[in-house]
């Protein structure tokens, strides 16, 4: 009996808790675009930041426990060090101007995407990770370019 994940299917606990955390991404780019009752235009886009912040921070720390790995000293300090380039990506975003702050956290997230599925590709984590990967990104950079638009032209 298989249980889904040989053949590369998503958990369906990450993938739940995964698309639940999109939700404060839409509805930061969206409070921007509409209004969304208590959720003003200003709080709504330290909402995307913030979140932005803390999700790429996130996603390093997983990098970071996929460094324990069995790879040499090298490798692993390689993997160690650019692990935490997500979060001082997100730390800066923080404390940056709207404009520049969505533009490196966009830039941050896609870069996380792309280190995901090389590393998914190179057999380095599971097939299903990518997958999840690159669909969580999809939501998070809409979510981030539409509140980068948003505040552009207004």
């Amino acid at each position: 009996m298989s249980d889904g994940l040989t053949r590369g299917e998503i958990p369906r606990a990450a993938l739940a808790l995964g698309l639940a955390g999109l939700i404060p991404f839409a509805a930061g780019a969206l409070s921007l675009w509409l209004p969304l009752g208590p959720l003003t235009p200003d709080h709504g886009l330290k909402l995307a930041i913030s979140y932005g912040a803390i999700i790429l921070s996130f996603l390093g720390g997983i990098r970071w426990g996929t460094a324990i790995g069995p790879y040499d000293a090298g490798r692993q300090s390689r993997e160690f060090a650019a692990s935490v380039l997500g979060s001082l990506a997100g730390l800066a975003a923080i404390f940056l101007p709207s404009v520049p702050a969505l533009t490196l956290l966009v830039a941050g997230f896609l870069m996380q995407a792309l280190w995901d599925v090389t590393s998914v590709e190179a057999g380095r984590l599971p097939s299903w990770f990518g997958k999840l990967r690159m669909l969580l990104t999809a939501g998070a950079v809409v979510s981030l370019i539409a509140a980068l638009v948003a505040v552009v032209v207004t």
